[in-house]
């Protein structure tokens, strides 16, 4: 080794021990503690809190000039005596030590581990967070600028090359109503960070709520540029995932995964949103196991200054349901009066698998097809007033229809709802031969919540025409409320076979069992066509009407049928039964009555295209408990009548009647009518006719006419008051 080398290298040894011996001086004369007062002075000076270190403060000099504070914390805002604002377990700063000799505070590294943050409403709505007296924070070039509510201000330069956050925690305590709300295990951590220029962040943090019970967690991570003289943050390529729990709600499992750019621009009040993508699925509670899966595709600017935001394009799908819904979203007053707009358009998609995602299967529909292509286009408005507007137009299975509705908030929902259909055919919709019948449901308990507490509803209708089945309802007008759980029909009008029909109705379900009631009358109904369209056959043609007024109790239909009470009454007029003729001269020759029993007369039994003419036919009934009871059947077919009473009851859907056939020229015959619904039984009762009328040619003609067996039985069939009901006649023939 050269001498010049030699002297060189004892030069930079005795600098080098000279340093390490200045270090280990100052760590020996300097004491932490001197800081603690300037520490909480500056902290008090520009925060205005209060700052207390319990574990003290300690001086590190390797790898770098830095001081760590243990068991500190911050607390006295006004309003909130006595209570911590911030708790900190353990707190470190690394620093250039010439840039303190220059006055400026360049931090190499930052670290704070076990931050607790404590955010409170008190009872009296007041909010420890808004009681900080500080006005505004602003960044000057590298210098930071804290104001306080009394006008001083503190200044102190920065520069942060690294920073991280460990085991940390926010919680938001809602003392008014006793709700909290947690952000926990939050860990930030940022390298190379140097103003203007990108470099990689990460985040992850878990969240829970015990009212509801809730649990997340977030990570979070990106290209984060943050220019502080430019008040400029923004996060490129963010990437976040989401994954959350719950109880008690109609979503148990929830996850999700997203990525795009996002930009403050605090200067101009904003923030935007580019490329932003998120998707995810639901699964548990109210969904079936295989959940929900959807997607969100979105740009955005929010301007919190003026508190306008914009979404010109935004993208929801549902991929199982082939939805994708498009549209727009624009809002004015956010934060002060809020006034928003939306745009949604999709088209046909498959509303039952949607539906049936959503935890909302339906039972199997007539036409397997049914809501297999359900299309929208929506419009809808939030005015300053609380008040939202809708407007959408459906196309359901290719059908129109139009829904508008207007809804306004407060202490209650308030909602008028308008639906205009121009043609719709319902008989897909109904529940197919095979589907299962609904269990009996179980009595509700006191107490338990109904549907549509807090909210009134006022629905209007209206079609030109519904099809259902094989009947079709014509300029059809329902008018309706939904009142805090009660449901009120106020006007339903249609037209129904050439007449047409009004009902009123009420159902309420706040006790254990809904009570029901129902007033509907119909008048000028063609009966042909309707018992045609009932039941697959026209015994009778007429002009038909009827009455009802009847109450009930229960939660499925046995139980409505074993407490239906009320009155009920049916009528016809100008009618004709088809394929028999009781003409005069058929009932005034035995003989050919005779020849009817024996299979003879064809022309006869079959009768005339004119049938026999009926010009009045009704009955009315008292029904208590399920049981219909009448004493007026009367059906007149001049020159013959039937008269009758008995009963119907109605759970177990069985007939005991008592009728007597007054057949002109022959005799009064009684008859019983037993039997179902399906299948009921008509049986003349020959212990009932009095015996004078046995003998001669009228007593052949009653036996004929009483032959269990015979064809003239169509006699008393075809004047049966049953034919004005759907189960209408005999179907054991």
């Amino acid at each position: 080794m050269t001498p010049t080398r030699k002297k060189l290298l004892v030069v930079l040894l005795g600098l080098a021990a000279l340093a390490v011996t200045g270090l280990l001086v100052l760590r020996l004369l300097v004491d932490p503690a001197a800081f603690t007062p300037l520490l909480t002075g500056f902290v008090k000076q520009t925060t205005g809190l209060s700052l207390t270190i319990d574990g003290g403060l300690r001086l590190s000099l390797f790898p770098s000039l830095g001081i760590t504070m243990r068991r500190a914390s911050l607390g006295d805002l006004p309003g909130f005596p006595g209570e911590s604002f911030a708790d900190i377990e353990e707190a470190s700063i690394q620093v250039r030590p010439m840039a303190l000799l220059r006055g400026d505070l360049e931090v190499l590294g930052l670290s704070v581990r076990g931050l607790r943050v404590r955010l409170v409403r008190d009872k009296d709505g007041r909010e420890n967070w808004k009681a900080l007296p500080i006005a505004k924070v602003e960044v000057k070039k590298d210098a930071m600028v804290v104001t306080k509510n009394d006008g001083q201000t503190t200044s102190f330069r920065y520069l942060v090359k690294t920073a991280r956050l460990s085991g940390s925690e926010v919680v938001f305590e809602n003392r008014a109503d006793g709700t909290v709300f947690s952000l926990t295990d939050i860990d930030f951590s940022a390298d190379g960070i140097e103003p203007g220029r990108p470099f990689a962040a990460e985040m992850s943090l878990s969240a829970a709520s015990v009212r509801p019970e809730i649990q997340a967690r977030v990570d979070l991570s990106g290209k984060t540029l943050v220019d502080p003289a430019a008040m400029r943050f923004a996060v490129s390529d963010a990437t976040v995932g989401i994954k959350a729990a719950a109880k008690g709600l109609p979503v148990a499992a929830f996850q999700a995964q997203g990525h795009g750019d996002l930009e403050l621009l605090a200067e101009e009040n904003r923030i935007t949103g580019r490329k932003m993508t998120l998707s995810g699925s639901a699964s548990g509670g109210s969904l079936p196991g295989d959940g929900l899966a959807a997607g969100l595709e979105l740009s955005f600017d929010y301007d919190y200054g003026t508190g306008l935001a914009s979404c010109p394009a935004l993208v929801l799908t549902v991929p199982k349901a082939g939805l994708t819904a498009k549209g727009t979203f624009e809002a004015s007053g956010l934060g002060t009066t809020p006034r928003a707009t939306l745009t949604l358009a999709a088209a046909p998609f498959d509303a039952k698998a949607l539906l049936a995602m959503s935890g909302v299967p339906l039972p199997a529909m007539r036409e397997k097809n049914a809501l297999g292509k359900v299309g929208f286009s929506l419009n809808a408005a939030y005015l300053e007033n609380k008040e939202t507007r809708l407007e959408t137009d459906l196309s359901l299975d290719g059908a129109p229809i139009r829904v508008t509705a207007q809804a306004a908030t407060g202490d209650r929902t308030r909602i008028a709802a308008g639906v205009d259909i121009q043609t719709l055919d319902l008989t897909g919709y109904l529940p197919a031969a095979s589907a299962s019948p609904p269990k009996d449901a179980a009595q509700r308990k006191k107490g338990t919540a109904v549907p549509g507490q807090n909210l009134v509803l006022d629905l209007r209708l209206s079609a030109k025409r519904l099809d259902v089945d094989k009947l079709s309802l014509t300029g059809v007008e329902l008018v309706g409320t939904l009142d805090n759980g009660v449901a009120q029909l106020s006007r339903l009008r249609a037209g129904l076979f050439g007449g047409s029909i009004t009902a009123t109705g009420r159902a309420d379900p706040r006790q254990p069992a809904t009570a029901v009631a129902v007033r509907a009358e119909g008048s000028g109904l063609q009966a042909g066509p309707l018992l045609l369209a009932l039941t697959g056959k026209e015994p009778l043609t007429g002009t038909a009407g009827f009455r009802a007024d009847l109450a009930a109790t229960g939660n499925d239909q046995a139980a409505v049928m074993r407490s239906l009470s009320g009155t009920a009454s049916m009528s016809l007029k100008n009618g004709r039964i088809a394929g028999l003729s009781l003409s005069q001269d058929i009932l005034s020759a035995p003989q050919r009555l005779l020849s009817l029993g024996l299979g003879g007369d064809d022309a006869t039994k079959q009768g005339s295209p004119e049938g026999t003419a009926v010009t009045s036919a009704g009955f009315s009934a008292a029904i208590k408990n399920g049981v219909a009871t009448t004493r007026d059947i009367l059906v007149q077919a001049p020159p013959h009548k039937v008269t009758g009473q008995g009963s119907v009851t109605l759970p177990t859907q069985t007939l005991d009647l008592r009728l007597t056939a007054h057949v002109a020229g022959v005799a009064d015959i009684p008859v019983v009518v037993a039997g179902t619904f399906s299948e009921p039984t008509v049986t003349p009762d020959m212990t009932a006719i009095p015996a004078a009328a046995i003998g001669g040619a009228a007593g052949k003609a009653v036996k004929v006419l009483t032959d269990p067996g015979g064809a003239a039985k169509d006699v008393l069939d075809a004047v049966n008051p049953l034919n004005l009901l759907p189960f209408g006649r005999d179907t054991k023939k």
